[in-house]
């Protein structure tokens, strides 16, 4: 099979580059949150009155902040080799409705969940998740008539408003009771959904493709919650010559699996997928199609390569979201295609160099679920890795990454988790002696059945026999033949017994971990830098007294002065600042779009790994981004000011043990309860360290000047240079 260029790299060289958007940015990328309300409120509520024009008004506001939060966020790709086969798709779909064509857009998204949803302004979204599951294109397909049902009839505000109005017991929901409403709520979704399956399979009709496999979408919905693929993970894959995972680790036999319909058929918004599937299949049986049909109009090899091309995907997705399990399987089902792919195998080393530091530090249920609820093959995995003790992991996965970094030895990032590897192994579970260094003599692992043995040889026997012995002590062997990896080892042992110290222990690391936090502590007074990039600046006016809590124009608003007084304040202190926000960018600057995505995700995933000592990983991205910008500093920085609610105890109290101060409680009530919160964290890309951290809370307003002085002062201490001495 001729696989995708962008893929077609990773067979020869390890840096297989993840899907990012390409070419011009879409204009409704760009357009202010703000401008897209005003636009879609003049042509919508003109129409509308009463109480659901005030609730389109709303849901509008909403809708319009929140997409954009969701375009801008970088999961959106646009222009990639995904989304345009998805618009090559649609464009065959509507070949006779260039109307229609014109005012919908289709974006693949960067999410492992199996689903698509449209916006109301027609916005088709579709889950990397869904294109790895799917079958054909023809599925692919039936998928896009369905969501384009949503929009042309209005689906989304219209389940608002109606929503909205079975809350406030209006119209003809006014004289139900909450439990009616409730079920009239969850018919009306239903009612949508199988609007959409049926109007979806008449668009679909119109077209040349084939309804053979049209049903099976609804099993892929059932079965949703498994990997592509269900095949029994191998006992021996992380073997070697002389390590040898004992059966002991591996379930006799794993956990079945079940499809899933919906928990509670009356209440639940959706249809069940088996509902669904009978109701299509009925449309289907009574329909007539044409008679030229194809699985494929667009190009057969095109699906499968675009398929393969999100199932690689998924290794990183499940990865970033704390599924390192999961994502070895995921590349281990990919492997079976694509074996000793180079992708592939590196990510495999940093899901083992997660889970070994997250057993290693603490708090390995972040990253590892437990595995009686796992169902199907890749419960094997669970249960390996739950079994696994600390010291198994660490030794599995520093003979891993240290065996790739030799077969890839330019590659940054397993050389990096080769030696942090190797550091825990002999600071936290090394003894004098643990590692042999030359290979065991022939028949070493096999029992001497020949002798008759007193007890002592019995018990000797049975450490023999011991499946520890062949995960321990020759563990290593085949790296001890490598003058890098002795090099390194002696060098580390050496340093933790040639010490005074050799207290270490697993314990104390946790505990360090914990000792750590004060990194994230106000610090970093001064930097003495002279050149910063500030990513993203935020801003967020919040009123928790309202139904409608978040105050979204006045936050963008916000926002742009906010970026007007970091400049302001970098040009008093003369700090050569750049700031990269999405909102400041022209339709050709792609390039910028992508590196705020991968800041963004940078950062996420640094406070996520708080709690463990993890090192900073993507050397080649990091190191390209330091020299477009020049700079190794990189800021995030934003406001949240919030008013809430005063509670009336303290009013009550002075009301009945201090009568003269009335006036002073008449005060506390009338003066409105603000909090202002502000924050700047400076990071060392290149360390991955906080060198800054500011955290001021008020109890006031975001006032003009307070926000002023708090932006320079932060500022001031990136510009001040340290007192020598």
């Amino acid at each position: 099979m001729v696989f995708l260029p962008i893929l077609a790299g990773a067979q020869q060289t390890i840096g297989h580059k993840e899907l990012e958007c390409q070419g011009h940015i879409p204009s409704e990328f760009l357009t202010l949150s703000s401008k897209k309300y005003q636009t879609a409120a003049d042509s919508l509520l003109s129409a509308s009155e009463g109480d659901e024009k005030e609730t389109k008004q709303t849901f509008l506001l909403e809708s319009s902040f929140l997409i954009n939060q969701v375009l801008g966020s970088g999961r959106v790709l646009f222009n990639d080799p995904i989304s345009t086969y998805l618009s090559q798709i649609l464009d065959t779909i509507l070949v006779n409705e260039p109307e229609l064509r014109s005012k919908v857009r289709v974006y693949a998204l960067r999410s492992s969940l199996v689903n698509s949803f449209t916006t109301d302004d027609g916005i088709i979204l579709v889950n990397l998740g869904l294109v790895a599951q799917l079958e054909n294109e023809a599925q692919l397909a039936f998928i896009l008539c369905h969501e384009l049902v949503h929009f042309t009839e209005h689906h989304v505000i219209n389940a608002y408003v109606q929503n909205e109005e079975l809350k406030r017991g209006v119209g003809e929901y006014k004289r139900g009771s909450f439990d009616e409403r409730m079920l009239a709520k969850s018919g009306y979704s239903k009612d949508l959904e199988k609007e959409a399956d049926r109007l979806g399979l008449k668009r679909f009709l119109n077209t040349h493709y084939s309804l053979e496999t049209v049903s099976n979408v609804f099993d892929v919905m059932r079965y949703a919650h498994l990997p592509f693929d269900d095949i029994a993970f191998e006992n021996d894959f992380f073997d070697q010559a002389y390590y040898r995972m004992d059966d002991s680790y591996f379930m006799n036999q794993v956990r079945p699996v079940e499809a899933r319909e919906n928990e509670n058929p009356e209440t639940d918004s959706h249809p069940s997928p088996t509902e669904r599937q009978q109701l299509i299949s009925r449309y289907i049986n009574n329909a007539a199609q044409i008679e030229t049909t194809s699985n494929y109009l667009v190009s057969e090899n095109r699906f499968k390569e675009l398929r393969n091309t999100c199932r690689f995907e998924l290794s990183n997705l499940y990865l970033k979201s704390n599924q390192p399990v999961l994502s070895i399987y995921n590349s281990y089902l990919l492997g079976k295609t694509f074996p000793e792919n180079p992708f592939l195998q590196k990510n495999i080393a940093k899901a083992l160099y997660t889970l070994s530091k997250f057993k290693t530090g603490g708090n390995y249920g972040y990253v590892h679920p437990g595995f009686s609820h796992i169902e199907g093959e890749s419960q094997q995995l669970y249960h390996l890795f739950y079994r696994l003790q600390p010291e198994e992991l660490c030794i599995l996965a520093t003979g891993f990454v240290w065996r790739l970094r030799f077969k890839y030895p330019k590659d940054g990032d397993l050389k990096a988790m080769s030696e942090d590897l190797l550091k825990d192994l002999i600071k936290l579970y090394h003894t004098p002696g643990m590692f042999a260094q030359e290979s065991p003599p022939e028949g070493w692992d096999i029992p001497d059945t020949t002798a008759i043995m007193n007890k002592y040889d019995r018990l000797k026997q049975k450490s023999k026999d011991n499946p520890k012995l062949t995960m321990v002590k020759y563990a290593l062997v085949d790296l001890f033949e490598n003058d890098i990896f002795v090099e390194h080892f002696d060098k580390l042992e050496q340093k933790r017994w040639g010490s005074a110290d050799k207290s270490v222990t697993r314990n104390n690391l946790i505990k360090q971990g914990k000792d750590d936090h004060r990194r994230w502590k106000n610090h970093g007074f001064s930097l003495g830098i002279q050149r910063v990039a500030v990513v993203t600046p935020t801003y967020a006016k919040l009123d928790l007294r309202k139904k409608q809590q978040h105050k979204f124009l006045h936050s963008e608003s916000a926002k742009q002065h906010l970026i007007k007084q970091i400049e302001k304040s970098a040009s008093l202190l003369k700090l050569d600042t750049k700031i990269l926000d999405v909102t400041l960018l022209d339709s050709i600057q792609v390039g910028i779009f992508n590196d705020i995505t991968f800041l963004n995700e940078w950062v996420d995933q640094r406070f996520l790994h708080v709690d463990v000592d993890m090192i900073n990983l993507d050397h080649a991205r990091i190191d390209s981004i330091i020299a477009r910008y020049g700079t190794e500093y990189y800021a995030w920085t934003g406001v949240i000011n919030y008013r809430e609610n005063k509670p009336l105890m303290y009013f009550y109290l002075l009301y009945a043990l201090i009568p003269p101060a009335i006036p002073l409680a008449v005060y506390y009530l009338a003066r409105p309860n603000y909090d202002t919160y502000y924050y700047c964290i400076t990071f060392n890309l290149k360390t991955g360290e906080p060198v800054q951290v500011n955290y001021n809370n008020y109890r006031k307003r975001d006032a003009r000047d307070l926000m002023k002085s708090s932006i320079y002062d932060s500022f001031w201490q990136m510009k001040q240079k340290p007192r020598k001495g």
